[in-house]
C-alpha cells in the first residue's frame, strides 16, 4: 500500500506565558454565560424543572492506547481513518469509548472514520455497538445574535435581552443611536441605582467587541445617574487580575536578568581562569628554557603548542 503524504507537525508549544487577554475573556465569558443562557433557554422552549452546573472543564487524556489507527487511500480517491480495538472482554459501554475516541480523532484528522471492534472472547456478547439516537452527535442549531432584529430584543422587559441588543441587526441605526438606545432601556426598566449600574457596567464591558464602548460611557457618563465603572465588583476582578499578570512579568524580568548576570559571572570566572592557565604556563616555559635549558622545539612539543608562540614567550621575558 502506497504511503500517505504526512501531514505536518505541530511546532513544539514555547514555555507558556501569561496572555493578557486571559482576564478579559474570563469576565466576557462570565458575562455571556448570564445573559446568553436564559435567551437559548427562551428560544429553544427549554424549561428544566431542576439544573445541576457541571464542570466546565473537560479532560481529554486517554490512558488507554488506541489499537490500530490507519489513514488510507483508496482508488476512488476518498481518503479516510480506520480505526481497530481488539477485546477479550467486551464492556457494555464499549459504544461510549468509542465514541470518545471518534471526537478526538474527527478533531485531529479531519477525515471520515471507520470504528471496528474485533472480539477476542469465547462467549457470545450482548454489548451495544450504535448510541441510542437521542445521544448521536449530527451538528449543532445556530444563534446568531447579529441576525435577531434589534427591535425584537430593544422591546422586550427582560434586562439580558435589551443589553444582548448591542450584538443584533440594526441597519437602520447608527452605532451612537444603538448605545444610546440601550442605555435609556435600561433605564426605563429599572428604577434602583444598584441593578442599573450593575447592567451598565455589564453593557460597557460587551460593547467592546463591537468597538461601542466610547460611545456607552460618554452616553453613561451625561445620564442622571453616575456609574463608577471602578467599583464594580467584575471591574475590580479584571484590575486585580491585570496586576497580577504583571507582577508576574516584573518576576520573570527579574529571574531573566539574575540569569544574565548569573552568565556574566561565569564567563568572567572561565576568562580568569584561562587566563591563570596561560601564566602558568609562561611560567613553565621560562623556567624549562632559564634551568633546564631546553630547546625552544622541544618545549613546544611538551605543551602541545607551535615553536612561534614558544620564542614569543621567551622574547616577551627578555
Amino acid at each position: 500500500m502506497a504511503k500517505l503524504p504526512k501531514k505536518g507537525k505541530n511546532p513544539r508549544e514555547s514555555k507558556k506565558k501569561p496572555k493578557k487577554g486571559n482576564t478579559y475573556d474570563k469576565i466576557l465569558k462570565e458575562n455571556f454565560r448570564e445573559l446568553v443562557v436564559p435567551l437559548v433557554f427562551r428560544q429553544e422552549g427549554i424549561d428544566p424543572v431542576s439544573s445541576e452546573p457541571l464542570p466546565e472543564e473537560i479532560n481529554s487524556t486517554i490512558n488507554r492506547k488506541i489499537d490500530f489507527l490507519m489513514r488510507i487511500l483508496e482508488k476512488n480517491g476518498s481518503e479516510s481513518i480506520v480505526h481497530i480495538e481488539f477485546q477479550t472482554r467486551m464492556p457494555r459501554a464499549m459504544v461510549y469509548r468509542v465514541a470518545e475516541y471518534h471526537g478526538l480523532l474527527l478533531a485531529k484528522y479531519k477525515l471520515p472514520i471507520r470504528h471496528f471492534v474485533v472480539y477476542l472472547g469465547k462467549s457470545r456478547t450482548k454489548a451495544p455497538t450504535e448510541l441510542p439516537k437521542a445521544l448521536q452527535f449530527s451538528g449543532f442549531k445556530l444563534i446568531a445574535l447579529n441576525q435577531i432584529p434589534f427591535d425584537d430584543l430593544i422591546k422586550s422587559k427582560i434586562p439580558e435581552e435589551i443589553i444582548l441588543a448591542i450584538f443584533a441587526h440594526y441597519p437602520n441605526h447608527d452605532p451612537e443611536r444603538v448605545a444610546r438606545i440601550i442605555l435609556y432601556r435600561l433605564k426605563e426598566v429599572f428604577k434602583d441605582e444598584a441593578s442599573l449600574r450593575k447592567f451598565i457596567t455589564q453593557l460597557t464591558l460587551l460593547s467592546q467587541l463591537r468597538n461601542l464602548d466610547g460611545y456607552v460611557k460618554q452616553i453613561a457618563n451625561s445620564m442622571p445617574i453616575t456609574i463608577d465603572l471602578r467599583e464594580n465588583a467584575l471591574v475590580k476582578d479584571l484590575i486585580a487580575e491585570v496586576q497580577a499578570e504583571a507582577e508576574v512579568y516584573r518576576q520573570l524580568a527579574k529571574e531573566q536578568g539574575q540569569q544574565i548576570e548569573e552568565q556574566r559571572q561565569q564567563v568572567e570566572e572561565q576568562r580568569q581562569q584561562a587566563e591563570e592557565q596561560r601564566q602558568h604556563t609562561r611560567t613553565a616555559i621560562l623556567k624549562l628554557y632559564q634551568t633546564l635549558h631546553l630547546e625552544p622545539a622541544l618545549i613546544a612539543t611538551v605543551f602541545e603548542i607551535s615553536v612561534q608562540e614558544v620564542m614569543d614567550i621567551l622574547n616577551a621575558a627578555e
